[in-house]
């Protein structure tokens, strides 16, 4: 049985034993054809909060803030209908790239500024509660609103991505993001889930020290965005994610003892980000079972020690099921793989030999994916 997987900057044909189970996000609603006057009517009829017009009316500073290039195409989705406000309302603004502790790009609009989380010049604005150092940078304390765009798609610890997220850790100081992701590990911090999500609770009270705040977020299907939600950082992201659920929940009635997972660009340009796409892995995959992790990784490995310690020993190991293994199949060498977390595979299809059918499980594009319903890991055979 052949396979389409996202693994890079092109999908790649996979040869899949017949029998396997093959898990693809629900077919969205149609791309909506009036993009930008749908736009235009969420920030007219926002969730939690005025209009974006009277939210400017009377003020003279905006800071607009776009995802980097993580984040592909949601600038240019939403950020026409967002100018057109801030021009008929004759406010003065500026535009910073969310980078996060992602290394700086310089990518957004004309004349954009990119955040950089290691700028000494961040402006430390106190402590959440649980402890968390805030800082941002002056040109966003300085405004009187901060208008955020991202997307709303599913996020491995934060539950789901979008909101206050732009904000902090978008434009965020290094300490606080990290001791911010410290509650990765922490119960509740789990993919698709956002309330109970100790994480994301405390992402938005740092945000909240920022000021006041307006978002604009997208959700999107396979040919484009078909939702758009604006307001209040929590309040419409909550709105955003219950149109979002129906788009990314699968269901699985039971585990396999074998999971395939890969992805498009970005994704999959790194380990780095490529480690996002186990936890939906973990959701699917039986105790003692294997992850074969297919991601191109055309722009290396990434920086190891942060990979295995920050990222998958403090926020995806925990995802997985006991005595899972994971398995790399990548255009990297086994040397480059070697001081990873994951065991090189020259290829999918070495990983998977002796496999048949129903015990295999693939996702093409795991990062679409929020499996739900799946009956919870034990540690005998299931």
């Amino acid at each position: 049985m052949q396979v389409s997987i996202g693994w890079g900057r092109a999908p790649q044909a996979l040869t899949v034993p017949d029998g396997a189970t093959v898990f693809t996000a629900p077919p969205p609603p149609p791309a909506a054809a009036d993009w930008s006057a749908r736009v235009a009517a969420a920030l007219a009829a926002p969730v939690g909060s005025a209009p974006l017009a009277a939210r400017l009316a009377g003020i003279r500073r905006v800071a607009v803030l776009v995802p980097d290039r993580t984040r592909k195409g949601v600038t240019e989705a939403l950020w026409g209908p967002v100018r057109a406000a801030l021009e008929a309302a004759g406010v003065a603004w500026t535009v910073g790239v969310a980078t996060g502790k992602h290394p700086p790009t310089p990518q957004g609009p004309p004349g954009a500024w990119v955040h950089d989380a290691h700028d000494p010049a961040l402006v430390r604005v106190g402590h959440t509660a649980a402890g968390t150092p805030v800082a941002f940078p002056a040109a966003v304390l300085e405004a009187d609103l901060r208008v955020v765009l991202g997307e709303i798609r599913p996020h491995y610890f934060a539950g789901w991505a979008g909101g206050a997220k732009g904000l902090f850790p978008g434009v965020a100081g290094e300490a606080g993001i990290w001791r911010n992701h410290l509650l990765k590990a922490a119960p509740g911090a789990r993919l698709g889930q956002v309330e109970g999500n100790p994480c994301r609770a405390d992402m938005e009270a740092a945000a909240a020290l920022a000021g006041p705040s307006f978002i604009v977020n997208l959700v999107r299907g396979a040919a484009g965005p078909v939702h758009v939600v604006a307001g209040d950082p929590v309040a419409a992201h909550r709105a955003g994610v219950a149109l979002a659920r129906p788009l990314f929940e699968v269901h699985s009635p039971r585990r396999f003892p074998v999971v395939v997972v890969s992805d498009g660009h970005p994704v999959t340009a790194s380990l780095y980000q490529a480690c996002k796409l186990l936890p939906p892995a973990g959701a699917l995959v039986a105790p003692g079972g294997r992850v074969v992790l297919a991601a191109a990784l055309h722009e290396g490995v990434g920086p190891v020690q942060v990979i295995n310690e920050a990222i998958f020993d403090l926020g995806v190991r925990h995802a997985l099921p006991p005595g899972v293994e994971v398995w790399l199949a990548s255009t990297r060498s086994a040397a480059e793989i070697a001081p990873t977390f994951a065991r090189w595979t020259p290829s999918v299809e070495a990983a998977l030999a002796g496999v048949v059918g129903p015990e295999l499980a693939v996702c093409p594009h795991a990062g679409e994916l929020v499996p739900v319903g799946t009956p919870a890991p034990m540690t005998g055979a299931e």
